[in-house]
């Protein structure tokens, strides 16, 4: 049968949904490959910018580290009177302060410490050379000091002695670890005299890489420059054996010949373990020349374009069934042929295939046809509105106007569709202006605002990579609030080494005069300075605390004064009593220089006739007050004498400080002297 035989509603039919499935197909290729190709683009970015948020993340890391050991480096060169102990305690300190360290230390040459290697010979800290060469470590669990061990060949002190810089060793095995060393030379006058580092263990990074999750079934690890395994969340046996080229793999030694060379970029690939196909993202870590490797399933970081293509595709096939069934419905109301409108149809049907769908049909024809036109008219009403709208609200999202929303009064399908550009603009405007106020809080170094809305898919990829960069600089600025801390440890070193000076000076000077109240001065003077010094060590003790053993600050402050004072004085005997009581340091410190003035009055004036006798310190609670006594059965404070209105600097200091501290001070003279000091 010829085509000019066909009936008229046949003929309807196929020239309808023709033409509109010539123009759905086409607009739904060329959209479905425009948004496709886009969605990929942006996966592999967000995929790289996710490796490289990570590589960074970890660089922070190992630059901090590589500065805790350039401190210790620092320090040791700037003091030249520390000794072992104190040293010791700066290690031990810095090992609790970042628990991620697996170890301290220094190593200085022989002799080049102290000068005194010989008396040190075999004590914990040294080995047979006596050399100070203390290793403070949690090998075997518990913080424990070790020396170190093959100074002599290991690349850890060989390297920075050889080249005298920092360095950053190879990973390598100690004592049965696998570590990373960050090591700086300590210089003195220019020359080499020793090492600080830190030791981190590969195991801890291990653990923390392994935590890394991408999309569903990505994971991560991370390789030195020759492309060792240096951590792997699944086969533990490969770290410090086996390298990516080890795995038999023409893409993988491809990324392994760029992480050599200290590039980035990506592979497709086959997993070797999942045999799955994956595209394998590196990133350079530039402090220690590692690199970071992300290895995330194809299908799992495509998903999201495969899903928008299917709901592309979806849309398109409801619209053309929908064309489909309105042209049946159509073609069944015709009883006579409409040749008059065949050419106007066909007319419009030509005008949609080249995409022109604002042509409409003539509606002046006879009465029982009127409602033919109408009817198409209606349709491309109906189908160009959404797509108009489609255009408004996507131009108006790509110029930034995230508040802008459909209007149209439809309903089905295409109210599915101008629902799901409301909700896609609404989640895009949410998700930016929380996402600006976090990056807005940042560059006001406020770094406490965290990311609420994250959304899913991509959206979410990119909300937690900013909530990531957040808690990265937030941890950056903790890390340097740290090392300021270190800065104050120097300055309070240098306090005391200037005190320490001024001790010696003091101590020599007195040795020019014979006069025995001139000598007794200048040792009144050291013993002052003595006790400054003790006052300030323990004020720096205790800075970070909410308050004060003051119990076992006086013992130690009448210890170190019964030191200084009594050295030819064997016959007078000490005497201290205390319960254990915690004071803010606002109390703690006058009050300390109360128990310093009163005993030291106890011991210049109490027994000036006889060499002999007792001095006491009692401290404790009583009905709800603290009572500080001090005293001595010496010669007894004069009686006619007030204590209040003396000339005695000493005492009018222990009166002020008393009403300072919102207390009441007695004196006592029966069988010596006794001071009683109560606050409330």
């Amino acid at each position: 049968m010829e085509w000019k035989n066909k009936s008229l509603k046949l003929k309807l039919i196929l020239y309808i949904v023709t033409g509109t499935l010539l123009v759905l197909l086409a607009s739904t290729a060329m959209t479905v490959s425009t948004v496709s190709s886009q969605e990929e683009e942006l996966a592999y970015k967000q995929s790289i910018e996710m490796a490289r948020n990570y590589a960074n993340e970890f660089n922070g890391d190992m630059q901090t580290d590589s500065a805790i050991a350039k401190t210790i480096a620092v320090s040791m060169a700037s003091y030249d009177s520390m000794n072992r102990e104190e040293a010791n305690n700066m290690l031990y300190n810095l090992l609790v302060e970042h628990p991620h360290l697996l170890g301290t230390y220094v190593a200085y040459e022989p002799d080049a410490f102290d000068g005194n290697d010989n008396l040190y010979v075999n004590s914990q800290g040294s080995d047979a050379t006596g050399r100070f060469i203390p290793y403070w470590n949690k090998i075997k669990g518990p913080i424990n000091l070790d020396p170190l061990l093959n100074y002599d060949t290991l690349d850890y002190y060989q390297l920075p002695k050889r080249t005298e810089a920092e360095v950053i060793t190879e990973p390598y095995y100690y004592e049965g670890l696998f570590i990373v060393s960050y090591v700086s030379p300590i210089m003195k006058d220019g020359e080499f005299i020793g090492i600080g580092g830190v030791d981190v263990s590969l195991n801890y990074l291990d653990e923390e890489i392994s935590e890394v999750k991408a999309f569903d079934t990505g994971y991560a690890f991370m390789t030195g420059n020759t492309g060792i395994f240096l951590s792997h969340p699944t086969n533990k046996e490969w770290i410090g054996k086996k390298t990516l080229y080890d795995l038999g793999n023409e893409e993988i030694s491809n990324a392994a010949d760029d992480i050599r060379e200290g590039k980035s970029g990506h592979v497709e690939t086959i997993d070797p373990i999942t045999r799955e196909k994956v595209v394998m993202f590196y990133e350079p870590i530039r402090t220690g020349n590692f690199s970071f490797v992300l290895v995330i399933p194809k299908d799992e970081m495509l998903a999201g374009v495969n899903t928008l293509s299917n709901k592309l595709l979806q849309i398109s096939f409801a619209a053309i069934v929908f064309m489909a069934v309105i042209s049946y419905l159509i073609a069944l109301s015709f009883t006579r042929p409409i040749k008059e409108i065949v050419s106007d149809f066909k007319s419009i049907s030509k005008d949609a295939v080249r995409g022109k769908l604002d042509s409409r049909a003539e509606t002046e024809v006879e009465a029982d046809f009127t409602e033919i036109p109408k009817g198409l008219n209606e349709i491309l009403d109906a189908v160009i509105m959404p797509i108009r709208d489609t255009i408004r609200l996507t131009n108006a999202l790509a110029r930034g106007d995230l508040d802008e929303r459909s209007h149209l009064d439809v309903h089905g399908e295409f109210r599915q569709l101008s629902n799901t550009l409301d909700n896609f603009a609404e989640l895009l405007d949410t998700i930016i202006k929380d996402s600006n106020q976090v990056l807005t809080a940042v560059q006001n170094n406020d770094f406490s605002r965290e990311v609420r809305i994250y959304g899913e898919g991509d959206f979410l990829i990119l909300t937690e990579g900013i909530e990531k960069t957040r808690a990265t600089l937030s941890r950056m600025i903790d890390e340097r609030k740290k090392i300021e801390e270190i800065r104050k440890k120097e300055i309070h070193h240098r306090i005391k080494n200037n005190l320490q000076v001024i001790s010696s000076l003091l101590d020599l000077e007195s040795d020019k005069f014979e006069d025995e109240n001139v000598i007794e001065a200048f040792k009144e003077s050291q013993n002052r300075v003595i006790s400054m010094a003790l006052v300030h060590e323990e004020l720096y003790r205790s800075q970070d605390m909410e308050s004060i053993d003051f119990s076992d600050y006086i013992v130690k402050l009448v210890n170190e004064l019964s030191y200084s004072y009594a050295i030819n004085k064997e016959g007078i005997n000490v005497k201290i009593d205390t319960e254990q009581i915690f004071l803010d340091m606002d109390t703690a410190i006058p009050l300390g220089m109360i128990v310093n003035e009163l005993v030291s009055n106890s011991f210049k004036h109490a027994f000036k006739q006889r060499k002999e006798g007792e001095i006491y310190v009692n401290l404790g609670l009583e009905k709800g007050k603290l009572n500080l006594i001090v005293g001595d059965n010496g010669l007894g404070f004069p009686e006619n004498i007030n204590f209040r209105e003396t000339d005695s600097l000493g005492l009018q200091l222990v009166t002020t400080l008393t009403s300072q501290i919102d207390g009441t001070i007695e004196l006592e003279r029966d069988k010596g002297t006794k001071f009683r000091i109560i606050l409330k």
